[in-house]
């Protein structure tokens, strides 16, 4: 059976009507198939946040389950679990990140922000305080996301400057921070709310381009992205 054309009106209704029930477009399964993908994303990414440990089959297997995949086959499941861990091995965007250490990202300065300290030093000695833990910037641009693992600054604004790991023409910038259901207080006040992105030459321009302003959602997704 082969039919052509692109118009509606050369279908009688009824057979219209049966298709629509019984077939979906291309671009809705498309949709769905990526819609699948990112749910099989997510339970991998809040295993190994809660767990520390690495994917292995059990976790995908236990992943496509609870996603609540059924009616396709085994090759199409391996498929879209393919697609999935593919996903997450790409920085969980599926595109570049230019900023990552790794990949050649720096941080070059947090000009005036100050790192905050606990005030209970780690180290003492004699009762005399010797060290203080506090995070360095850099974790920031580095992959880890658990409790703790962050960069915390004095007061209620921060800057930060970082190196790119080459020259680019910027479309996208995403923010990540712990979900509250993985905080030990069960709150993410400390999450960042407001910012603004500059395009600078160098680190000791003062004023760059303004690239956007923003609002990190604190009751939305772990990981947001802000397009330019």
């Amino acid at each position: 059976l082969m039919l052509f054309g692109d118009q509606q009106e050369d279908f009688p209704k009824s057979l219209l009507q049966w298709l629509t029930s019984n077939f979906v477009s291309k671009s809705d399964l498309q949709t769905s198939l990526q819609d699948l993908e990112m749910q099989i994303l997510k339970s991998i990414t809040l295993h190994t946040s809660v767990t520390n440990e690495k994917v292995s089959s059990e976790v995908v297997t236990n992943a496509v389950t609870n996603a609540g995949i059924c009616g396709i086959t085994e090759v199409q499941a391996q498929i879209i679990v393919n697609n999935a861990l593919k996903l997450y091995s790409q920085d969980r965007t599926g595109m570049v990140d230019f900023a990552l250490e790794s990949g050649g990202g720096s941080i070059l300065s947090t000009r005036c922000s100050e790192t905050y300290e606990t005030k209970t030093a780690l180290i003492s000695l004699f009762g005399i305080p010797l060290w203080y833990f506090s995070q360095s910037p850099r974790a920031v641009i580095q992959p880890d996301m658990y409790p703790g693992n962050c960069w915390a600054f004095k007061g209620s604004q921060g800057y930060l400057v970082v190196r790119l790991s080459m020259k680019i023409y910027p479309t996208a910038f995403t923010v990540e921070h712990i979900p509250k259901s993985l905080s030990p207080t069960g709150s993410i006040t400390s999450a960042p709310r407001n910012f603004s992105v500059y395009g600078l030459d160098d680190e000791y321009q003062e004023e760059g381009k303004l690239l956007g302003q923003y609002v990190y959602d604190e009751g939305g997704e772990p990981l947001q992205m802000f397009p330019v």
